[in-house]
């Protein structure tokens, strides 16, 4: 895909082997084609253990903590059909249309720059050397950050460079730059492309000054966020204790990262540094825990696709979350204090799951080649793993 994101004169590492917690950052190495991943056991309430050691524990992370077999629990008038089915099921309902913004077959009417008429306009003045944004193109970005953005808005911005990463506390952020947001010119030279983009603030000079615009219908889909944890355990379901989750950040594929992986990090300031560090080349000094979702399953007790639910005595109202079960370890548990909060990342994993069986399915049956869709994302310039990338200077 279509990417700029800018460090001034070094270009990204070659990554390391598979089996290196940071070789996620460098890359892509060709995926073998895949074997049909064995049908677990749904009918009891644990997963099996892993047959090799946590890599990671030695990190801090996968310490043993008691298992739980039983959750106190309270009925939730939101969540009744999901907590009547007593059997586990696996997710394998339709995908919902709902929230998702469909064409309507009216065109859009645009203004003198070729933008839809809607939009809005702004200047960001820029002082500080490093403005901490990547770009991709409109159309890289329509099955992640612009998943539910009209398709004739996507066309309509053509290959001009979206904001697809902000870090946290950054020149770009303390400005009012948004994810979304399109930088249309540096300095009064237009943008033509995110790879041009990132060599003009590159080069430009401070103070420098950015127009930016913001698209109409600007329905994000976020595929990262703060969540609970819980991965180092057999069970199923949430454990008894709300002490026993962690707090993580949790990013679905994200900026620099293939898109079947699932990174986790302290905070988002953790995310920001790793980024930073991955495309300058550098070995990434933050600690992270990363897991293969591909041939991964969600596991809930109900049949409508709602996440789970969970009632602690200590906490005021129920913990939403999901369980995922990887191919190989330990099963996954994300959880949220609402639907709001979870839906980002649960929607980013059912979608790559979705892709993931249709795809798996398709090789199967000799009609598609599982590497072709899975080795990276169609479109002009840099490809989505951001070897071309550059972290905006």
């Amino acid at each position: 895909g279509s990417s700029a994101l800018a460090v001034s004169g070094q270009s990204a590492s070659a990554g390391g082997a598979v089996d290196d917690p940071f070789g996620i950052f460098g890359t892509p190495a060709p995926v073998a084609a895949p074997q049909p991943a064995p049908a677990p056991a749904f009918a009891q309430q644990q997963a099996p253990a892993p047959q090799e050691e946590d890599p990671w524990a030695a990190a801090g992370f996968g310490q043993a903590a008691p298992s739980y077999q039983h959750v106190n629990s309270r009925p939730d008038p939101q969540m009744q059909q999901v907590t009547s089915t007593p059997s586990i099921q696996t997710d394998t309902a339709t995908e919902s249309k709902q929230g998702e913004i469909e064409d309507d077959g009216i065109p859009i009417a645009l203004d003198s720059n070729g933008l839809p008429d809607e939009g809005e306009y702004y200047e960001a003045r820029i002082n500080a050397r490093s403005l901490g944004a990547m770009f991709y193109t409109a159309q890289n970005l329509e099955e992640t950050l612009y998943h539910k953005v009209p398709k004739k808005v996507i066309a309509a911005l053509d290959s001009r460079p979206v904001v697809a990463y902000v870090a946290e506390q950054s020149a770009a952020h303390n400005s009012g730059i948004e994810l979304g947001h399109i930088i249309l010119s540096v300095n009064g030279q237009n943008t033509a492309d995110p790879e041009t983009c990132a060599q003009m603030i590159r080069n430009a000079p401070r103070p420098m000054n950015l127009r930016c615009y913001v698209p109409p219908a600007m329905n994000l889909t976020l595929d990262e966020g703060t969540h609970l944890v819980k991965y180092d355990t057999k069970d199923l379901e949430a454990p008894g204790s709300s002490v026993e989750w962690k707090r993580k950040y949790v990013v679905v594929g994200g900026i620099v990262t293939k898109p079947w992986m699932m990174n986790m990090f302290y905070r988002k300031r953790d995310y920001d540094i790793a980024v930073k560090e991955a495309h300058a080349g550098h070995k990434i000094s933050v600690k992270v825990k990363q897991f293969d979702l591909r041939g991964a399953r969600i596991i809930l007790k109900g049949r409508d696709g709602k996440p789970n639910w969970v009632d602690y005595p200590s906490e005021r109202k129920p913990w939403y979350y999901i369980t995922i079960l990887p191919r190989k370890g330990y099963p996954i548990k994300i959880s949220s204090e609402s639907l709001d909060e979870l839906e980002p990342v649960y929607s980013a994993v059912r979608r790559f799951v979705r892709k993931d069986m249709e795809a798996r399915q398709e090789y199967q049956m000799g009609r598609s080649s599982y590497n072709k869709n899975y080795g990276s994302r169609k479109g002009s310039g840099s490809d989505v793993f951001g070897q071309r990338n550059d972290y905006s200077r």
